[in-house]
């Protein structure tokens, strides 16, 4: 398996992304890092074991807010809209509905967002070192309520060369 993936443009892309990572549920920010000249942004989440974590990269960046965070803030969820030129907007806000495209300004003022061309992820270590995807994030076995829920979810694997993705 490969070690970074892309979140495809579409619905179902932009939908396997989000819930093979539990839509960052109980995961924090721990780093954010912007590199002015390569327009590219780095996002490190851990999750709430404190053993694994997600790093987002965003390429292409057209815009980015960062609210302030205290240690202790974990992220209830997350969303991904697919801009209408063709970007991708990560919003640290899982409370849209469909009145909210019309209070998008309003979300975007108070919570962490960054808007890109495109955005890479990998899984990490605790450390926040990618690591190969393990088995168990595509096929998902989870427990609600006592019934048995199984989950598969297909990525777009990027093994490509970043010098031709991250250009200045």
């Amino acid at each position: 398996m490969a070690i970074w993936y892309e979140v495809e443009k579409t619905t179902d892309g932009v939908n396997n992304f989000l819930n093979c990572n539990w839509e960052f549920h109980d995961f924090r920010i721990e780093k954010i890092e912007h590199i002015p000249v390569k327009n590219m942004t780095e996002m490190f989440l851990k999750y709430d074991t404190m053993k694994k974590g997600v790093i987002l990269r965003f390429i292409g960046v057209y815009n980015i807010h960062i609210t302030e965070y205290h240690e202790s803030e974990w992220i209830d969820g997350s969303i991904v809209i697919i801009g209408k030129n063709n970007s991708l907007l990560w919003l640290n806000n899982d409370n849209w509905g469909e009145d909210s495209e019309e209070h998008l300004d309003e979300l975007k003022a108070y919570n962490t967002w960054i808007e890109a061309d495109k955005i890479f992820w990998a899984v990490t270590d605790a450390d926040g070192h990618p690591i190969e995807m393990p088995e168990n994030r595509i096929h998902q076995v989870l427990y609600n309520f006592g019934k048995q829920e199984e989950k598969h979810f297909s990525l777009k694997e990027f093994n490509g060369d970043w010098d031709s993705i991250i250009t200045p």
